[in-house]
C-alpha cells in the first residue's frame, strides 16, 4: 500500500512539473508589450477572441504582442497581422486587411476565412485606440481616419 502511494506521488509531481514547466515555457517565449500604447480585444461571431498590443517609437510600431483562444488558423492569423505591422507607421497599418494577411499565411480554408477578417478588426482598433490615446480625444480627423 505504502508502494503504491509512493509511486502515485512520485507520477503526480513529475505531472506537476512537466506542467509548471509549459507554463512556464509558453509565458516566456509568449511576446508581451509591457506598457502598449495601442490595445484592442474583440470577440467574433465565431466565438475566437483575439488581442492586439502595440507599442510605438517615433510613429513606427516597436513591439507588438497578441494572444486568442481561438484554432490554428485564428492564431496564425493574429500572429501575421502582428508581423505585418512591426515597423510600419499608422497610415501604412490601414492598409492591411483579411486579404493581405490570408495571403501572408500563405492562404486560409474558405471556412475560416473570418480568422484573417478577425484579425484586421482587432489590429486596426488596436490602431485606433492608439490614435485616441495619442491625441486625446476622438473627434479629430487623425482618430477617425480608421
Amino acid at each position: 500500500m505504502i508502494h503504491d502511494l509512493l509511486w502515485i506521488l512520485l507520477g503526480g509531481g513529475i505531472l506537476l512539473i512537466i506542467v509548471g514547466l509549459w507554463f512556464g515555457i509558453y509565458y516566456w517565449l509568449s511576446p508581451n508589450v509591457k506598457a502598449p500604447h495601442g490595445k484592442a480585444r474583440i470577440t467574433g461571431p465565431c466565438g475566437d477572441t483575439m488581442e492586439i498590443s502595440l507599442q510605438f517609437k517615433n510613429d513606427r510600431v516597436l513591439k507588438t504582442s497578441y494572444w486568442t483562444d481561438g484554432c490554428l488558423h485564428s492564431m496564425n492569423s493574429v500572429c501575421v497581422a502582428t508581423d505585418l505591422a512591426k515597423g510600419k507607421t499608422p497610415d501604412e497599418i490601414t492598409h492591411i486587411d483579411a486579404n493581405l494577411i490570408q495571403e501572408s499565411i500563405g492562404g486560409l480554408p474558405r471556412d475560416q476565412l473570418h480568422c484573417a477578417e478577425l484579425a484586421e478588426q482587432t489590429l486596426q482598433a488596436a490602431l485606433h485606440n492608439y490614435l485616441v490615446n495619442l491625441c486625446g480625444k476622438t473627434c479629430c480627423q487623425e482618430c477617425t481616419r480608421i
